[in-house]
């Protein structure tokens, strides 16, 4: 070999970059030990007996035997189909009429409409849940007035009514998003051709318009389905002796501490979302349309006074009913004195100076938590979303997958996956603010990778490949050129990332120690405690936060609050 190959033979050597490949590895055993580990392993917490050890000789159905001998788990599932299947049935019949109005009826203030029909799903249901019960409870205020008035006695509004009507009311803005959004990209050519045919219009929606978003409306309806599915706070609140699968979780754990029988719970809960996701699948199966052309004119708008008249009522009128229980929050935060009358005798703000003056370690916790976790969630995301986007590798899929799977599994899964891993072996984590933190990461990094992907499809890679020519490392640049073009979708996944997980509670119930209590937590204790009037200024405080938190994320990516959760 000449001096010369030998020379270039060197060169080449130096110029190869290993952070990349690093950077690959690093992603793959993350993954692999907080995600894809303690998954595998609550799978098989679920099939040994509590106290038997880890033994091929100890596998057993045992704990899924319980859902056949047991009437408590029995009616424990019926109930979650029942709640869950109701709340997606009418989340999906409040949101398409709504849907439609704001996409082909000409009305004001639709931008101003759907940015706010986002604040029911950016604030927990449980904190306005139990506002619910002052007013539809036996002494609530529309109870008082429906019987006072019209002699009209309302159900109770604990058990399946009062979850059903809470769950519905939080999740129906999933389904009018994604429909809306559907629809006013769809090509307005279609609809226009059946109606110069002569077509009326109930035809043509019912023939053209319907079918096509009927994939939207699946998507939509498996959300709030899997949302409703996995939701611990607001049964536990409103459910009363009316148990489901996230509260037979959490007595497991906390009450009997029987972690391989709420594996085996939440294993069901999974294989009910996995079914939900196939029967979507198989929905959307062949029904693929075209909908999206080079026509950028919106869709000819209905003028009519009447179609006016029902768009406005209807659409503002189910927005003024959703927020109403979060209105309630805020008006009984400032209530002094409230007892035995209908109302409030003394206004105030003294709730707030208790609040903050005597529960300062929740507060501190749900920020130096969320904090950490968003830090994390920044970093690794950024950077396993670029191996998605910018190398090509075998299994990519499968990196999107799991990083989309936590997202996709209810919160209380995902606590006793962590809870069944950390709690025995070589690594300790339960009771301590780690746990939380990689529990939060994992349920959260999906928001991060997808902002950050959707930023650097925008970022044309031959400015790097042009770095890359002219001899910068690939970690210089990533530091001088991609970085600095999709810091606003880093900032904006961020400040999403820390809103959502200030008052996050189905992960949060299970992992939590008294060291650790968070602002929903103590949300929570209150309420159980019949402590109302201070659980309504702890939530008023958690609303504003995650809402101004929300409303800054939107402004720094320049999008909607509404498109940022399509």
């Amino acid at each position: 070999m000449t001096p010369a190959n030998t020379k270039s033979d060197d060169k080449l050597v130096r110029k190869f970059d290993w952070l990349p490949y690093l950077t690959g590895i690093l992603t793959v055993l993350i993954l692999f030990a907080f995600l894809l580990y303690p998954i595998s392993k609550s799978v098989i917490y679920s099939f040994i007996k509590s106290g038997e050890t880890i033994d091929f000789a100890n596998f057993t159905l045992y704990n899924f035997e319980r859902f056949f001998i047991s009437i408590a788990y029995q009616k424990a599932f019926m109930h979650s189909m029942v709640v869950s299947l109701a709340a997606t049935f009418f989340s999906t019949l409040l949101a398409l009429p709504a849907a439609f109005a704001i996409s082909r009826i000409s009305m004001p203030f639709r931008n101003v409409l759907l940015s706010l029909s986002v604040i029911p799903l950016i604030s927990p249901p449980f904190i306005g849940a139990y506002a619910w019960i002052t007013l539809f409870g036996k002494s609530g205020i529309i109870t008082h007035y429906l019987q006072t008035w019209f002699g009209i006695e309302m159900p109770i509004i604990y058990g399946p009514t009062g979850i059903i009507l809470a769950l519905s009311l939080s999740y129906y803005p999933y389904v009018l998003l994604i429909v809306q959004g559907s629809l006013a990209a769809a090509d307005p050519y279609i609809e226009e051709s059946a109606l110069v045919m002569g077509a009326p219009r109930w035809r043509i929606m019912r023939t053209i318009t319907f079918p096509l978003v009927i994939p939207s409306i699946a998507a939509g309806a498996i959300i709030v389905f899997i949302k409703a599915l996995g939701n611990f706070g607001v049964p536990a609140i409103l459910g009363g002796e009316y148990y489901v699968l996230p509260t037979m979780i959490y007595f497991q754990v906390h009450g009997f501490f029987n972690l391989n029988g709420a594996s085996a719970i939440a294993m069901v809960n999974v294989l009910l979302t996995l079914l939900a996701i196939l029967l979507m699948s198989h929905v959307n199966k062949g029904r693929g349309h075209v909908t999206v052309t080079g026509s950028t004119r919106r869709a000819v708008q209905i003028n009519g006074l009447g179609a006016w008249i029902f768009a406005n009522t209807y659409c503002w009128g189910l927005l003024l009913i959703a927020l109403t229980p979060h209105i309630m929050v805020f008006y009984s935060s400032f209530a002094v004195r409230w007892i035995g009358t209908l109302f409030p005798t003394e206004f105030g703000f003294d709730n707030y100076f208790r609040i903050l003056s005597e529960v300062q370690a929740p507060f501190t916790n749900s920020i130096i938590l969320a904090s950490s976790a968003t830090v994390i969630c920044v970093v690794f995301g950024t950077l396993t979303a670029y191996t998605s986007v910018r190398r090509r590798f075998f299994g990519k899929w499968a990196l999107d997958l799991t990083i989309m799977l936590p997202f996709v599994l209810p919160g209380i899964v995902t606590g006793v996956a962590f809870l069944t891993t950390f709690n025995s072996g070589w690594i300790i984590l339960s009771g301590t603010s780690t746990i939380l933190i990689l529990a939060y990461c994992v349920r959260r990094i999906a928001y991060i990778f997808r902002t950050v992907s959707a930023a650097l499809g925008q970022v044309d890679n031959k400015l790097e490949e042009a770095s890359a020519i002219c001899g910068a490392t690939w970690g210089r640049t990533m530091r001088k050129i991609t970085l600095p073009l999709v810091s606003p979708g880093i900032i904006a996944g961020g400040i999403l990332v820390f809103a959502t997980l200030i008052s996050e509670m189905s992960v949060t119930i299970m992992l939590y120690s008294a060291r650790w209590k968070t602002m929903s937590i103590a949300i929570y204790e209150y309420v159980i405690a019949d402590e109302l009037l201070d659980a309504s200024a702890m939530g008023s405080i958690a609303i504003v936060a995650t809402l101004l938190l929300v409303f800054l994320s939107s402004k720094i990516i320049g999008k909607s609050m509404a498109e940022m959760f399509r």
